[in-house]
C-alpha cells in the first residue's frame, strides 16, 4: 500500500513507464531544491554561530585565559570549513540530480527542457559558491587574527 506523496503521485502520473519516468522527474527537481535549501541553511547556522562566537571572543580581556581563546578560534577556523564541505558534498547531490533530470527530459521529449535551458544558460563556477568561498575566507582571516593576538597576549604575559 502507498502512503502519502508516493500515493498521490501513482494517481496522477499513471503506473506505466511514462508515470515512472515522470516520477523520478520530481523527485530529481526535488533533490535539487532541496540540495540548495541544506547548503543555505548550514551557511546561515555556522556563519551566524561564527559571528556570535567572534562578539564573545572579542570581549575577552588579555590577561585572562587565551589558551580557551585559540581552542574558540579553531573551533571557528573548522565549523568555516564546514561550510564549504557541506557544499561540495551537496553539489555532488545536486549535480547528480540535474543529470537525471536532463536525461528524463530528453527521453520523454519534454518541450521546454527546462534542466536544459538552466544548464546551458547558468554559470558553471557557480556565483554562490565564490561568494560562500569569499566570505569564509573573511571568517578564516578573522580568526587567524583572534589567534595572532591571543599568542601575543600569551607572551606579553
Amino acid at each position: 500500500m502507498l502512503h502519502g506523496y508516493a500515493r498521490w503521485s501513482e494517481g496522477c502520473i499513471g503506473k506505466g513507464t511514462a508515470g515512472k519516468g515522470l516520477h523520478e522527474y520530481d523527485q530529481a527537481q526535488e533533490t535539487g531544491r532541496h540540495t540548495d535549501n541544506i547548503i543555505h541553511e548550514v551557511a546561515a547556522i555556522v556563519w551566524g554561530a561564527n559571528t556570535l562566537l567572534l562578539g564573545f571572543i572579542l570581549e575577552v580581556p588579555c590577561n585572562s585565559n587565551q589558551g580557551l581563546v585559540i581552542v574558540a578560534a579553531l573551533v571557528g577556523i573548522f565549523m568555516s570549513r564546514y561550510v564549504l564541505q557541506i557544499h561540495w558534498l551537496a553539489k555532488i547531490n545536486q549535480k547528480k540530480a540535474h543529470e537525471l533530470a536532463r536525461k528524463i527530459e530528453q527521453e520523454q521529449s519534454f518541450p521546454y527542457k527546462l534542466n536544459n535551458q538552466i544548464y546551458e544558460n547558468y554559470p558553471k563556477e557557480g556565483p554562490g559558491f565564490i561568494l560562500i568561498k569569499s566570505l569564509t575566507r573573511v571568517f578564516y582571516a578573522a580568526w587567524a587574527l583572534v589567534i595572532l593576538h591571543a599568542l601575543r597576549c600569551l607572551l606579553s604575559a
